[in-house]
């Protein structure tokens, strides 16, 4: 028998682990259950938007291990192909690779459980770290459409981390907008076959919530005048980050500074931006700055569409001749080096390209919290903050002030 939302929030039972992308929003889907204390421990790459989540794990109350994205994404995807362990360089000189990243605190800030060290070989003069891959007793799906064979299609961005999980869990449940008759699909349209789906429910009252509702202004919409005096400053930085961007790149941008650089690339040249939740042919993200007026190539009013967003949960739009894939193809393109080009941000950056940007100290709580991006950065001889990227292949813009 299908099991409702509101009945699985009733369950007294806690559940063990979660694994998911992010802690999402507060008031839906796992953040109901995180409400009731329903989760003991949760495997995520952010925190997300959820405040009672970093309440949670800040308090000792939750287990949180914290992996990097692509990593996420792979542990899930060789979970499901039957691969035990494989290798990567992401990590390696960190406390992913070293151990001892805090996954539970004592009440009074105190490490409970710390990560144990992982094993480190070296392949072709490079180091890299040994993940064990992830698999669940269940994996709770949404998707576009199934058939009645078990068949199931996504629309758009909405694969994500959804088709490899289908394929990692002893049951996979998709809930899906609409069945339809088999054979409705053409063989060569199906995401995720039927042998890998075990349940399909319609949902009765099926929610697509967007987190951040981008729009476009109107043309004439007056350029807002800078807020900090530092204002000026980043878009200096902005503007000297574009002349990174080449004619044919494949691009990769962080939210924040990184994807405002977009703004200024050169009318004459082509990039292609790519989005790690699965797209690849993003409209630039032009917006209006300080004293620069562009018109935003987000969707109209009228357009929004909760299937179409980027990393940054962004609602967006993609140019003729986009494409579509889960997370870990996307990963797999930046990790392959099929991607010329990443810009992100971050907390600091050494002068031997060395990156602080995923976990920062909260001296307060005596804690770690987990840092997506920043648009303040500092060049530092070494990074005082803990090192979240050893040795990068980095060319660093310096912002001045915060």
């Amino acid at each position: 028998m299908p099991v409702t939302r509101d009945q699985t929030v009733q369950e007294e039972s806690r559940a063990q682990r979660w694994r998911t992308d992010s802690g999402r929003v507060d008031d839906f889907g796992l953040g109901l259950l995180l409400k009731t204390k329903q989760i003991k421990r949760m495997v995520s790459s952010y925190v997300g938007e959820n405040a009672e989540f970093e309440r949670q794990y800040l308090q000792g109350e939750l287990e949180v291990e914290l992996v990097p994205q692509g990593t996420l994404a792979e542990k899930v995807r060789a979970g499901g192909a039957g691969i035990p362990a494989f290798y990567t360089a992401t990590g390696y000189g960190t406390l992913i690779q070293e151990g001892g990243a805090p996954i539970k605190y004592n009440k009074d800030g105190s490490i409970a459980i710390a990560s144990e060290p992982k094993e480190v070989k070296e392949f072709n003069g490079r180091h890299f770290v040994m993940e064990n891959s992830i698999t669940g007793d269940f994996a709770l799906v949404k998707a576009w459409k199934a058939d009645r064979a078990g068949n199931v299609v996504f629309r758009k961005t909405a694969r994500n981390f959804n088709q490899p999980m289908c394929k990692a869990a002893k049951v996979t449940v998709v809930e899906v907008e609409e069945i339809v008759d088999t054979g409705s699909f053409a063989a060569e349209d199906i995401h995720i076959a039927s042998i890998y789906v075990d349940r399909i429910i319609k949902g009765d009252n099926y929610q697509k919530k967007i987190e951040r509702l981008t729009i476009q202004k109107a043309e004439n919409a007056a350029a807002p005048k800078p807020k900090k005096e530092s204002d000026p400053v980043r878009e200096r930085i902005i503007r000297r980050a574009a002349l990174e961007f080449q004619d044919g790149m494949y691009a990769n941008l962080g939210i924040g500074i990184p994807n405002l650089a977009s703004n200024f690339i050169k009318k004459d040249i082509t990039v292609h931006l790519q989005s790690e939740n699965g797209v690849l042919g993003l409209v630039r993200h032009t917006v209006i700055i300080y004293c620069t007026c562009r018109q935003r190539p987000y969707p109209t009013k009228d357009e929004v569409d909760p299937d179409l967003i980027n990393a940054g949960k962004e609602t967006v739009t993609v140019l003729p001749g986009a494409a579509y894939f889960s997370s870990d193809d996307s990963f797999a393109m930046i990790r392959g080096g099929h991607v010329d080009l990443t810009m992100l941000g971050a907390m600091q950056v050494s002068k031997y390209g060395d990156l602080a940007n995923w976990m920062i100290p909260v001296s307060t709580a005596h804690a770690l919290v987990f840092v997506c991006s920043c648009s303040v950065w500092w060049i530092r001889r070494v990074c005082p903050l803990l090192i979240t990227g050893l040795l990068s292949r980095t060319r660093s813009v310096k912002q001045i002030g915060s």
